[in-house]
C-alpha cells in the first residue's frame, strides 16, 4: 500500500483548472461510485503537514477548495487565512481492493510520523477525539499486519473475534488460533498484507475448523456466504445462520426462514438474487 502512486494538485492554479485536475484524477462530486484514498497538505512556508482521508475523495478535496467546512482544528484556519496556493497537495487514490477501511490504515500509518504536526487527532477515523486506542492484527512475530481498527467491534463484526478473547490475548501476550497476536501498538517495521477482509475472515474460519478439532460445528455456527448473481463485487459473509436470516430480512426486506435458507444452500439454488453456501 505505501507503493501506491501519489499524485500532486496543482494549487497555484485558478479554482475552476484546480476543479477539473481533481475531477480527471478523481471523477466527478456527484458520481455514484467515489474513489476513496488519503491526501496531504504540506504548508510550503513551515513545512508543517496534515494527513487525511476520505471515502469520497473528490467531493473532500473540493470541500477545502470552495471552504465549505468549518475552521475548525489547525489545518482549516490557516489554509482559509493564507490560502490553498501556499501549501501543496498531494493525493493518494485507492482504487484497488486493499481491505477493510485501507483509507484508514494508511492514514493511521502516516499519522505516527511527527511531521503531520497539524493533525490535532492521532487516532484515524476519530472524529469525537476521544482516548480511541487502535488495535492491530499481526501474524506472531508483528512482521505483517493483517487488520487494523480503532473500534473493538470491528473484528467481532468482520472476524467473529469475541471480545473476551481479544481481552484475553491482549493481556496474557497469547496467541489467537496460535497463530495470530493482537496489539495496541504500531510496529514500524512491520508489512501489509494484501488480503481482503473477506478473505481474511475466511481464512480465520478454516484456521478455528482445524483449531479446534473436537468442538462440534452446526447450521447455527457455520460460516454462510452470499453472492449476488448480478454483481460478483457484492459478496457477503456471516457466522451464523441467524445474522445472515437477520441481513436478509432487516436489511433487504425478504422474507426468510432458517429452514428455507438451509433448503437453498443444499440445492445450490439462487436465494433472493443470491447464491448461498456453507464455507
Amino acid at each position: 500500500m505505501l507503493n501506491l502512486s501519489k499524485y500532486s494538485i496543482n494549487t497555484k492554479e485558478k479554482k475552476k483548472e484546480m476543479i477539473k485536475e481533481i475531477k480527471d484524477l478523481l471523477g466527478m462530486q456527484s458520481s455514484k461510485k467515489q474513489i476513496l484514498g488519503v491526501y496531504v497538505f504540506t504548508h510550503n512556508r513551515t513545512g508543517s503537514k496534515y494527513i487525511g482521508s476520505s471515502l469520497q475523495l473528490s467531493i473532500r478535496l473540493n470541500n477545502y477548495i470552495n471552504k465549505k467546512d468549518r475552521p475548525e482544528g489547525l489545518l482549516r484556519p490557516l489554509l482559509y487565512r493564507e490560502g490553498i496556493d501556499n501549501f501543496s497537495l498531494d493525493v493518494i487514490p485507492i482504487v484497488n481492493n486493499w481491505g477493510y477501511r485501507a483509507e484508514l490504515v494508511l492514514e493511521q500509518y502516516y499519522l505516527l510520523d511527527a511531521t503531520f504536526n497539524l493533525n490535532i487527532i492521532k487516532v484515524a477515523n476519530n472524529p469525537s477525539r476521544s482516548n480511541a486506542k487502535p488495535l492491530y492484527m499481526y501474524n506472531k512475530d508483528k512482521s505483517i499486519l493483517y487488520y487494523f481498527s480503532t473500534q473493538q467491534k470491528d473484528f467481532i463484526k468482520n472476524l467473529n473475534i469475541h471480545f473476551e478473547r481479544l481481552k484475553k490475548h491482549l493481556k496474557n501476550g497469547t496467541y489467537y488460533l496460535g497463530k495470530y497476536s493482537f496489539s495496541m501498538e504500531w510496529i514500524n517495521e512491520t508489512k501489509f498484507s494484501d488480503i481482503t477482509v473477506l478473505d481474511l475472515g475466511l481464512r480465520l474460519q478454516k484456521d478455528r475448523i482445524k483449531y479446534n478439532k473436537n468442538k462440534p460445528i452446526t447450521n447455527e455456527t457455520r460460516t454462510i456466504l452470499l453472492t449476488s448473481i448480478n454483481d460478483l463485487n457484492d459478496t457477503k459473509l456471516f457466522f451464523g445462520i441467524r445474522p445472515c436470516i437477520k441481513f436478509l430480512k432487516e436489511y433487504k426486506g425478504f422474507p426468510s426462514t432458517e429452514e428455507t435458507l438451509i433448503k437453498y444452500i443444499t440445492n445450490k439454488k439462487v436465494y433472493h438474487g443470491y447464491l448461498c453456501k456453507f464455507v
